[in-house]
């Protein structure tokens, strides 16, 4: 794939994850890992020369039942935008979104910096200042979504819009917890399982290869550690909380 083509496919992804008109997968047949990762770069760049910033980032692939499903062995991970994290309660628009799903999730906030390629669930408590409970809108920008996992990466991960609760202090059995997602009349109960058993193991995998592509997480940073549940179609529903025990509630409607 040449460099024009990488940057053109960066650029429609871009402007579908505002249109709502899905991009063909038509040409990615030779789409590898690393070609997928510079798509990405080139995606993030693209919105920050429009004058958003990136805040934070979402862990996805935290379940080994979805690992498997795109033959990976890892997680994988993806930024978020300052204009895609709202507060909760808000309203988020899905006009623009193809088949929203939504996931209950652990935020945590970033107090202190983490760039350690060895970084342990201990460096993570330590540089952690609060959690919160997130609830986060997943959504592909290709038509018929991703196939495989370069398709995955290069769309950001599915990263759409997220929601992020009151702050609290880390609680001591965070790797317990558990989560109610309520999307519409449904309930979706969930736990860590899903968040590599203990959403602790999915921030530390995050700092570990962050320090050693890019520079680590930085103070501020908001993490979404990777959803307690498997993603719930939004369909027609116009409402979504998530209960987190230790953790909080939070909410967010959709029009």
């Amino acid at each position: 794939m040449e460099a024009s083509s990488i940057h053109n496919v960066a650029r429609d992804l871009h402007r579908a994850a505002r249109s709502g008109a899905p991009v063909s997968t038509l040409g990615t047949e030779t789409l590898d890992l690393q070609l997928a990762t510079i798509i990405a770069a080139h995606g993030r760049e693209i919105a920050e020369l429009e004058g958003d910033r990136v805040v934070g980032y979402k862990i996805g692939l935290t379940a080994a039942a979805v690992r498997n499903s795109f033959n990976t062995d890892g997680p994988v991970h993806g930024y978020l935008l300052e204009s895609t994290l709202l507060e909760a309660g808000g309203s988020i628009s899905t006009q623009q979104m193809s088949k929203p799903a939504v996931e209950a999730e652990i935020a945590f906030i970033i107090g202190e910096e983490l760039n350690n390629p060895e970084a342990t669930v201990a460096d993570v408590i330590a540089a952690t200042k609060s959690v919160a409970p997130a609830i986060e809108i997943v959504d592909s920008r290709w038509k018929g979504g991703p196939a495989n996992l370069p398709l995955l990466i290069a769309d950001n991960t599915n990263a759409a819009a997220a929601v992020v609760g009151e702050p609290v202090d880390l609680p001591a059995d965070i790797a317990a917890a558990t989560s109610l997602l309520t999307v519409g009349a449904t309930e979706h109960p969930g736990s860590t399982e899903t968040v590599m058993g203990n959403p602790l193991e999915s921030v530390a995998w995050l700092a570990r290869f962050l320090a050693q592509t890019a520079d680590g997480l930085k103070r501020g940073d908001v993490i979404l550690s990777g959803s307690m549940n498997v993603p719930a179609p939004l369909g027609d529903s116009q409402t979504a909380t998530a209960t987190i025990s230790g953790v909080g509630t939070v909410s967010v409607n959709f029009h």
